[in-house]
């Protein structure tokens, strides 16, 4: 039985938002999909581009749009986390908004990363424990003033058919 992959795009709501009250722009990722092994020849597939280096936050200072370049790079494992998710449930698709919480180190590292509950349609613990997973695996530009930054993340996961 063959299984066609549908296509899934990560939309970065409103950005993120420092919670001292500061608003972030808007961004967006896409990702194409991947070619399967067993299409068609007839088909065209293209080549998934190789994935670029991650930003080297050691030259980047510690600004908004610092982080957000930082969260629209990792955006793609976000995105391989919900379709990871859309996988296993077939052909029911749920689309909706994940919020996370984390904090910024005074080194840079990701700390208390989580999913809100409140702002969070998407209700799936395995999608949640790799959101989180993910977010602790991420490494800022380090704030010049020693202190911890709490950050406010949204991601609105939709399916594109």
């Amino acid at each position: 039985m063959k299984r066609s992959l549908i296509a899934v795009a990560v939309l970065l709501g409103s950005g993120l938002a420092f919670a001292q009250g500061s608003a972030g722009k808007k961004g967006s990722a896409q990702k194409e999909s991947a070619p399967e092994a067993a299409a068609p020849a007839q088909e065209k597939k293209k080549a998934e581009p190789a994935r670029p280096q991650p930003p080297d936050v050691s030259r980047m200072p510690f600004t908004p749009d610092s982080i957000r370049t930082v969260m629209e790079y990792y955006s793609r494992d976000i995105q391989e986390c919900y379709e990871e998710i859309l996988a296993t449930k077939g052909s029911k698709v749920e689309e909706g908004r994940i919020l996370t919480t984390f904090t910024i180190s005074p080194e840079g590292f990701v700390r208390n990363a989580k999913v809100a509950k409140a702002g969070t349609t998407l209700k799936n613990p395995r999608l949640n424990e790799c959101v989180v997973n993910v977010l602790s695996s991420i490494t800022f530009p380090q704030p010049p003033d020693g202190r911890e930054y709490p950050i406010e993340y949204p991601f609105n996961l939709k399916a594109i058919k």
